[in-house]
């Protein structure tokens, strides 16, 4: 156990390392650029390594190759003796120039040299430049040239007759040592250079973009908190500060917003408090007059039976009759809006609930020369909705569309699914319209265009389809008609 912690918690430590690296901003804009400026810099010392190694070697060339050719002009000489005196003049040039100088004959043997156990070595029977060989416990960079006699030679030489060569050797240990040196430089400036430009870089991307966006951050953090007075501090007119200026605008908005939500719900919360108490009130009258008035009702019924057809008062009993038979309707009604509903849901045939609902308005349709023309789609799913409710929806605007065409027309009734989720049951009249400003007021409690209507069928309808997660709409133009839109949720909707 020990010795599994050992492991895992080095393990841990990394795999948060790498969670925070992840996370971190900072970490990802400008790790890249300081890697490329690490790598660039490393890159540029190393070809100015390369170059001072070059231009090195090329130097050292050049010099022999002049060391080369003082010691053939002092090799050549006048005489025959002239050949003696170049071993002394070749120590001197040795010592002046830190080399070693090598004077072969025809056969590559060395007669001349400042080093003493080079004598009698032989010399490679070609030109070279940059051969290395080692002797002494040293390594030397040797060049070598053949020395052809010219016209300034003695009789001892036939002009252009290969007589000897003269070979160069350079030691290498210094110049290694300055091309280390140069190299270690190169690499300790490329680094410090690499170093001073990270940190600078990194600096200016914390100043000018790390901060702002952790203040952006912040502000939006705030924000998401409830504080929608807060704001981005916004700096210059780069893209930072135009997000900063959009984040203070979209605060703003959205501050507005909920002060106009508030100020709505609190008018809503009002309105339905109002509502409610409405309601109370209209359920405990309503209760206090159905029962007496059903007895009125049935009353007058028996008095009206019992008249004689002859008698003057028999109309009156008729209209006092019907009267108290609406006042009966809008006391039921005020029953229906008090009450809260509870719907009994059940998959439902739309086109079989719509039919046995156009059964209750046919008679009436056809007495005021109203037609009801159907279209239903083929294949339509069923509804998932309580019948009941529903049958009392369509009721309710069937009859409005036929009372809308007093002198007759048609009544469109269309039944289609636009997706497998949505069916639409679709009424059309050709009335005299709705106006625009009682378009928005229809389905609102109490309100009604008609003379005898109570306001409550529309608003009890909505409440219905609502209920059921459905949604009813009205679409309506003075001297056109009007549209009643039912949208029901499908059986493959509540799946």
């Amino acid at each position: 156990m020990p010795y599994y912690r050992a492991v895992m918690e080095p393990v841990g430590k990394l795999r948060r390392v790498v969670a925070w690296a992840r996370r971190s901003l900072i970490l990802k804009i400008t790790l890249p650029p300081v890697l490329l400026v690490l790598g660039a810099s490393l890159l540029s010392s190393y070809i100015l390594g390369r170059i001072f190694t070059s231009t090195h070697e090329d130097s050292a060339k050049d010099r022999s190759g002049h060391f080369i050719e003082t010691v053939e002009q002092e090799f050549r000489g006048e005489s025959a003796a002239g050949h003696a005196r170049v071993e002394p003049v070749l120590r001197l040039l040795c010592r002046a120039n830190e080399t070693v100088a090598l004077v072969a004959d025809r056969e590559r043997r060395v007669r001349f040299s400042c080093s003493d156990a080079l004598r009698g070595t032989i010399l490679p029977g070609r030109e070279t430049r940059g051969e290395r060989v080692r002797y002494g416990g040293a390594t030397w960079e040797r060049q070598v040239k053949p020395v052809v006699a010219g016209a300034s030679c003695v009789g001892c030489h036939v002009a252009g007759q290969r007589i000897g060569y003269i070979a160069v050797d350079a030691p290498l240990a210094s110049a290694e040592a300055e091309v280390v040196d140069q190299e270690r430089m190169n690499l300790i400036g490329g680094v410090v250079v690499a170093a001073v430009l990270s940190v600078i870089l990194i600096l200016v991307q914390v100043l000018l973009v790390y901060r702002p966006i952790r203040g952006l951050a912040k502000t939006v953090a705030r924000i998401q908190a409830g504080d929608l007075s807060a704001r981005a501090t916004i700096v210059g007119t780069d893209e930072l500060a135009q997000l900063a200026t959009s984040l203070n605008g979209m605060a703003a908005s959205i501050g507005a917003a909920e002060e106009e939500l508030n100020r709505t719900h609190h008018a809503e919360l009002a309105h339905a408090e109002k509502l409610a108490t409405l309601g109370q009130l209209l359920s405990s009258i309503a209760h206090e007059i159905k029962n007496p008035l059903a007895g009125i009702i049935g009353a007058l019924k028996v008095l009206e039976s019992e008249a004689r057809n002859d008698d003057p008062n028999k109309p009156i009993l008729g209209k006092i009759l019907a009267q108290m038979e609406r006042l009966s309707q809008t006391v039921v009604r005020s029953l229906e809006f008090a009450r809260p509903l509870k719907p009994a849901m059940a998959d439902v045939d739309v086109v079989d609930l719509v039919e046995r609902t156009i059964f209750f308005v046919e008679r009436q349709g056809a007495e005021q020369g109203v037609t009801l023309r159907k279209r239903y789609a083929a294949g339509l799913p069923r509804a998932h909705v309580d019948p009941d409710l529903m049958k009392q929806v369509f009721l309710n605007i069937l009859l409005n569309g036929i009372q809308a065409m007093p002198g007759g027309g048609t009544l469109d009734i269309e039944v289609r699914a636009p997706s497998d989720s949505v069916i639409e049951v679709v009424i059309s009249d050709q009335g005299v319209g709705i106006a625009r400003d009682n378009l928005e007021r229809i389905f609102s409690p109490f309100f009604s265009t008609k003379e005898r209507g109570t306001g409550l069928g529309l608003y009890v309808a909505r409440q219905i389809v609502e209920t059921q997660r459905g949604q009813i709409t009205v679409t309506s133009h003075l001297g056109q008609g009007t549209v009643f839109t039912v949208r029901m949720p499908t059986q493959a909707a509540t799946d």
